[in-house]
């Protein structure tokens, strides 16, 4: 075992603990689970939407590994890999860098800093794949663009996606958080239809170059924010005509705002995700901790004070900004 160097950030509310190394440096494999889900609850651990590994290699290169808070692998978290790259970025004063996980690699670059003071991180995402070779939707021809499916909603088109994370998303005229959550629970649950699972996103379109997106995520359910499910939204707009591949989209969610754009690669669109990757705290603990149920026994680091506090005026004005299109923040 060792000891845990621990991060706690997020990207529009959406927790992410980024710890310093490979998971198997830290745990081994039969523990990892185990480890990660003590740690991401938040009443016995210390409470995140998921965990990043970073190895960080120190030429412009890192691996990264993440991991959703039931302690299940994921290909990405858009969110987190936006703070996972900041720290990067500040740790070598560098202006971009290349994170791979799995077979992907990810590009991350620092963003202007917002009028409230709110540190912001672009990261370049794979190229939306309407025809991945796993199959999202078992037994239907791909592309699955814009089609009924009663095994998905009674009534709700959807469109199949990889980012490369599988998702499902409909565009909606109102949003319906019951709805969303019965999509998604039944997503999860009917492994003969979506045999690898697939986060479900609701797009309700709100001003010219604006939406509101919530989305239940795999493995996590309803988070303030999915910065995949976000991505994946941006590229089925385009795919459906609702928007130019090009146009920066500012997409609303509870936690917070982002702007996601698709520039050409290789003939695909390449989602672009810019956002908020901000710092809450610094911790250590010993990785064995995680694998007993006794208190963590947690050295302190520092707490990011005025990071915290610009990002809530951001915050505040986004909730006035949904509210003022009708959505009701109560309720999402």
């Amino acid at each position: 075992m060792s000891r845990l160097s621990i991060t706690k950030t997020h990207g529009s509310r959406n927790d992410i603990f980024v710890i310093d190394g490979a998971p198997d440096r830290h745990f081994p494999a039969a523990d990892l689970e185990r480890a990660v889900t003590r740690l991401c609850d938040r009443k016995s651990g210390l409470g995140s939407d998921g965990v990043y590994f970073v190895e960080d290699h120190g030429d412009g290169t890192a691996q990264a590994w993440f991991f959703n808070p039931d302690g299940s692998p994921a290909l990405l978290c858009g969110n987190g890999m936006r703070c996972a790259g900041r720290l990067l970025l500040d740790r070598h004063g560098a202006e971009s860098w290349t994170v791979n996980t799995g077979p992907y690699t990810f590009t991350v670059r620092a963003a202007q800093t917002t009028p409230h003071g709110v540190r912001q991180v672009a990261v370049e995402l794979p190229p939306a794949d309407f025809s991945p070779q796993e199959a999202i939707v078992a037994d239907v021809a791909s592309p699955f663009v814009g089609q009924l499916l009663p095994a998905y909603h009674p009534a709700l088109r959807t469109t199949a996606v990889a980012m490369p994370n599988s998702h499902l998303v409909s565009v909606v005229d109102s949003y319906d958080r019951a709805d969303l959550v019965a999509t998604g629970s039944r997503v999860a649950d009917l492994t003969s239809a979506f045999p690898i699972g697939a986060n479900v996103s609701f797009v309700q379109p709100l001003a010219d170059g604006e939406v509101f997106v919530r989305t239940f995520e795999r493995g996590a359910g309803l988070t303030p924010s999915c910065g995949s499910g976000n991505s994946a939204s941006r590229a089925v707009l385009s795919r459906l005509g609702l928007a130019e591949p090009g146009q920066a989209v500012v997409i609303r969610n509870v936690g917070g705002p982002a702007r996601v754009w698709l520039q050409e690669k290789a003939g695909q669109w390449q989602p672009v995700l810019e956002g908020n990757a901000t710092v809450v705290y610094e911790v250590e603990l010993d990785s064995s901790a995680l694998l007993d149920d006794a208190p963590l026994d947690l050295v302190p680091g520092q707490a990011e004070l005025a990071e915290i506090a610009a990002f809530d005026l951001l915050y505040k004005d986004n909730l006035k900004a949904l509210e003022a299109a009708g959505v009701g923040t109560s309720e999402i």
